[in-house]
């Protein structure tokens, strides 16, 4: 259909989600994580506690904020997937930008999996409480390297994963988070309620929220809270800018997008009281509990948690509830991950289902040698979180070329916004975003070459190295501009006019 066929036809506005609770349970979900239960906690215990707080706060107004309501703009102007948006919104020389965040996010969702394997596992260790008393650290490395069950459960979990997603928004992955995500919040508050009454807890939460001025004035600080918001939140990764798609063209935007951003820190906040007041508690010194903290997200959350759980009277029940909470938190995202992959096939004309049945076969191949090795995880990690905040830049590229007052006047402050956003958001789209993110790489360039002593930092071998990435994330790129040629012919349909949102398209409804 053209363009002028398209708008000559009249629409009731149908398809897409079903309610604006559903939506922002979604978009929560979506954002609300493993790294707001494992790595939060983490960052606040090595970065002053208060003082992370504080600069991760900041940094998800400044940055995270404004650019996941840019991603709404472009998912709900152009009704695309990511690769087909930044056709439509800024020319076809483009797509490769927006399939190479695609190719990204699919190893995100490929590897993703195999930490929704790891925590089912525990999950059922919980209920039978056979790791306790034993090794954690011995039982998390039989876990995480050459194991069945492993692969089992990571397949289970690729299947539950992609069953959600086949069903569609508003008839599957809607009610699923509606579900899903108040249970997570309310594990969430029970373990929390049970890790202050631990005599000694108060050291742990004090310390989460006392600001020190060594901290505070800390470059590191404000760089690691930079690091936490962008991953956490999902900014620039266009997994907003997919869940867009299927948002009516007058419903809300920037207060949807503010209640998202400060749900995912109140769920962060949430994993930080579960996790440091039990650190402090069960540690014979805040010295040692700093020290856990700082063994990295596995070490403290399957084998030192782990450890703490067997040990504090209740455990077993309090492990169940915080491993489910883990594995919910995990779905929620993991879904996203899964939609944004699957969503431009079917802008190239397959049905969900089938779009859906690829990106399983294509994450069960990409995210089986992660299954099987933890230091293959390891690296595909490492890479692909270097490679997100590229795609962070691309999304502030793509809305700077576009003009950021034309959508912040014509786009975003729309009649039936509950909140409309100043020129503040033109200013950090244009110029504090992608300075912020620029800075950042360079500061990891630099410091990755004192992190490994002994490890050629350019070996492209090696499993964490710069060369690893520079390598990889070419090679992603250079699969981009190949098939983003596919992509420019089969993705044919343009409903963007320039000036308003389409209604929700067939394919998408």
């Amino acid at each position: 259909m053209s363009l002028n066929e398209h708008n000559n036809v009249k629409h009731e506005e149908t398809g897409g989600f079903n309610s604006r609770w559903g939506l922002l349970l979604t978009l929560i979900g979506l954002s609300v994580g493993t790294g707001n239960i494992w790595r939060f906690p983490r960052m606040a215990a090595l970065n002053g506690g208060g003082a992370f707080i504080l600069a991760w706060t900041i940094m998800l107004v400044m940055v995270a904020i404004p650019v996941i309501i840019g991603e709404v703009v472009i998912g709900r102007a152009t009704r695309h997937g990511v690769p087909g948006a930044f056709k439509d919104f800024i020319g076809k020389k483009y797509t490769w930008m927006g399939t190479f965040m695609t190719i990204v996010v699919t190893a995100i969702a490929a590897y993703y999996t195999v930490v929704m394997a790891w925590v089912l596992r525990y999950i059922i260790m919980s209920i039978t409480q056979s790791y306790f008393g034993q090794d954690t650290l011995a039982i998390f490395n039989d876990v995480a390297n050459g194991s069945a069950g492993t692969v089992i459960c990571f397949i289970i979990s690729l299947a539950l994963t992609g069953l959600v997603c086949i069903g569609g928004v508003g008839k599957s992955i809607e009610k699923v988070q509606k579900l899903i995500v108040p249970v997570l919040f309310v594990l969430l508050i029970i373990v929390a309620i049970r890790a202050l009454t631990l005599p000694g807890a108060e050291k742990g939460l004090n310390f989460m929220f006392t600001i020190k001025k060594e901290y505070l004035f800390s470059s590191k600080t404000w760089l690691n809270a930079l690091t936490q918001i962008l991953w956490s939140v999902g900014a620039g990764w266009g997994l907003v800018m997919t869940y867009a798609v299927y948002t009516k063209a007058k419903s809300d935007i920037a207060l949807n997008e503010f209640v998202q951003g400060f749900g995912n820190n109140v769920a962060a906040l949430l994993g930080g009281v579960v996790v440091l007041p039990t650190l402090f508690a069960m540690s014979a010194s805040p010295e040692i509990a700093q020290n856990i903290a700082a063994s990295g997200n596995n070490g403290l959350t399957f084998i030192s948690l782990a450890g703490i759980f067997a040990d504090m009277p209740g455990g077993g029940i309090i492990s169940i509830m915080f491993f489910v909470a883990l594995y919910l938190a995990a779905l929620s995202s993991n879904i996203g991950h899964f939609l944004l992959s699957a969503t431009p096939f079917i802008d190239a004309g397959y049905s969900r289902k089938k779009a859906t049945i690829i990106i399983f076969a294509i994450c069960l191949v990409w995210g089986l040698p992660s299954a099987w090795s933890e230091t293959f995880f390891s690296n595909q990690d490492w890479v692909a979180g270097m490679s997100l905040v590229i795609g962070t830049l691309f999304t502030c590229f793509a809305l700077s070329k576009y003009g950021t007052e034309k959508i912040r006047k014509n786009l975003i402050n729309i009649p039936e916004n509950d909140l409309y956003v100043g020129k503040w958001w033109s200013y950090c789209i244009k110029y504090i975003t992608p300075a912020i993110c620029i800075i950042m790489i360079a500061w990891w360039v630099i410091q990755s070459f004192t992190w490994y002593e002994g490890v050629d930092i350019l070996n492209p071998l090696e499993s964490a190295s710069l060369g690893t990435w520079l390598v990889q994330a070419a090679l992603y790129i250079v699969v981009a501009m190949f098939i983003s040629k596919t992509i420019n012919k089969e993705t044919e349909n343009v409903y963007f006019d320039g000036e308003t949102y389409p209604p929700i398209p067939e394919e998408h409804k």
